[in-house]
């Protein structure tokens, strides 16, 4: 794997567990663009930003952003939930429980109409939670398009040790990097071009 140019130091206060490795992340929460089939439709995802073949996704440097001992948590939906198992193996982590967020409204679905979506949890190494009373289900607002809620950052930091950094977001949150293609991005990703590289670009000829 090609090594990803980022440059973060676990803050003086960083809880226990917190990497001492600079460059690594301690936990990571990815919110990947699946790109099956069932996304491309009239309805689907697709209508709303692009999509992202899943064997880009897997293939995605993701163990080189994790320090040794890492938690990572990945979204998915029910087409793509054996899928994002191996997506999660494949960067380097073993799956280990799940979370999953009841919403208000009904959405899409050829047999049942889904009205839920689920977050993977997986460990890199050995790190136990912080956290031990938190419940796997909880109805949560829905908002716009793929906007997951906020209340997840808060349940992540209870449950897990920074540094921490979103894959594929698209708003910040106080406390983690960011990476993704609607973002002032954080970090760079050999190999996965986004707009803010220009950025690092130059600062990077500035320095």
């Amino acid at each position: 794997m090609t090594n990803t140019t980022i440059n973060i130091t676990p803050p003086e206060d960083a809880p226990p567990g917190a990497s001492t490795t600079p460059d690594k992340f301690v936990t990571i929460i990815a919110d990947p663009p699946w790109g099956n089939q069932g996304q491309k439709g009239k309805y689907g995802a697709i209508s709303h930003y692009d999509l992202m073949p899943i064997g880009a996704i897997r293939d995605m440097p993701v163990g080189d952003l994790a320090a040794d001992n890492a938690h990572a948590y990945i979204w998915c939906y029910p087409a793509v939930r054996r899928v994002a198992e191996e997506v999660m193996e494949a960067w380097g982590f073993r799956f280990v429980d799940e979370f999953v967020w009841g919403k208000d409204q009904m959405g899409l679905g050829q047999y049942f109409r889904h009205a839920h979506e689920t977050l993977l949890l997986g460990v890199k190494g050995k790190l136990p939670v912080k956290f031990r009373g938190q419940r796997s289900f909880a109805m949560l607002p829905r908002q716009a398009h793929s906007h997951k809620p906020e209340e997840v950052h808060q349940m992540v930091q209870r449950m897990s040790p920074g540094p921490y950094v979103e894959l594929f977001a698209r708003r910040p949150f106080p406390g983690w990097k960011v990476w993704g293609n609607e973002i002032d991005s954080d970090i760079v990703i050999p190999g996965y071009p986004v707009p803010s590289d220009a950025r690092h670009r130059q600062e990077a000829s500035n320095a």
